[in-house]
């Protein structure tokens, strides 16, 4: 079984970046280095009102900043 996409982007056309569901209120964001397919970040996340029709703005906006501290080299 394939876990539920709640959102993905592409960041940079080089990091693949993607929250799956692991439960109603939480998921798992990872982003991939593409060109070295190595994992930069596999955390769970908050899934704010269950995400039912798609992720919660606040929570996206958390998301990014993870991937961009990530990807800086900052985390």
């Amino acid at each position: 079984m394939t876990a539920e996409v709640v959102w993905k982007s592409t960041l940079d056309d080089h990091y693949e970046c993607k929250v799956t569901r692991n439960s109603e209120y939480s998921g798992q964001l990872k982003v991939l280095d593409t060109e070295t397919n190595q994992v930069l970040l596999d955390e769970e996340v908050r899934l704010s009102y269950g995400a039912f029709f798609g992720p919660d703005v606040a929570d996206v906006a958390d998301w990014r900043d993870k991937i961009v501290k990530v990807v800086d080299g900052e985390l």
